[in-house]
């Protein structure tokens, strides 16, 4: 005959061999991991240029294995075709918005008149930090921008981009000091061609791009 003692005993550890039971079958709640977010900082001191004909957005759009916070690199050295990312460190958003968000903080958008405004798509095809060497890597960013019509959105130009810029250190606090460089001049390199399309006018669009874009 059990005593209170052991009945109490072999209620206690059905208790614990049911728990047990439970969690090999759902799992137990696992801990968060630990990792840095980071993106581009603060705007910078320079206000947004604007352009002399109205842009109505600036938008950006990835292929799928951008589409992700992975802060990416590859190591060109050994396994070149191999995407890779770091563990301990995340975007705090995807590439697409952090571009977008950095590229109309240089350019002034939203300017439009009666016709609507010209629209800027950007194509961004690699943004991710690549080593040469153990201790040597540079942040690169390519990209295909085009020009937009307003309502139809016949393309009124396009051009390619291809930045590196030597990231300060081979990790990925290096990284995002050299994408977040290579996206600043990708900002500034879009300015000058769109600058330089105004300018140019008629000769190469067949029309004012002021005209072309509704202003």
């Amino acid at each position: 005959m059990a005593t209170p003692r052991s009945s109490r005993f072999l209620t206690a550890s059905a208790g614990l061999l049911m728990v047990a039971l439970l969690a090999a079958c759902t799992g137990l709640p696992k801990v968060a991991p630990s990792y840095a977010v980071h993106d581009f900082g603060g705007p910078e001191p320079v206000a947004a240029r604007s352009l002399g004909f109205p842009l109505r957005n600036v938008e950006v759009v990835v292929p799928p294995w951008l589409a992700s916070t992975a802060m990416q690199y590859r190591l060109a050295y050994a396994q070149a075709t191999r995407r890779q990312a770091y563990v301990e460190s995340r975007w705090a958003a995807q590439p697409a918005q952090l571009v977008e968000l950095a590229l109309k903080r240089a350019i002034r958008t939203g300017e439009a008149g009666a016709g609507g405004a010209c629209r800027l798509r950007v194509e961004l095809d690699e943004f991710a930090q690549v080593f040469d060497g153990e201790a040597v890597s540079r942040g690169v960013v390519e990209a295909r921008a085009v020009l937009l019509a307003p309502r139809t959105d016949q393309i009124i130009a396009s051009r390619s981009f291809s930045l590196a810029r030597l990231a300060p250190s081979a990790d990925a606090l290096g990284g995002v000091s050299a994408l977040r460089g290579g996206v600043q001049e990708l900002g500034s390199e879009l300015f000058g061609w769109l600058d330089g399309l105004d300018r140019e006018g008629a000769a190469r669009t067949g029309g004012s791009l002021r005209s072309r874009c509704g202003a």
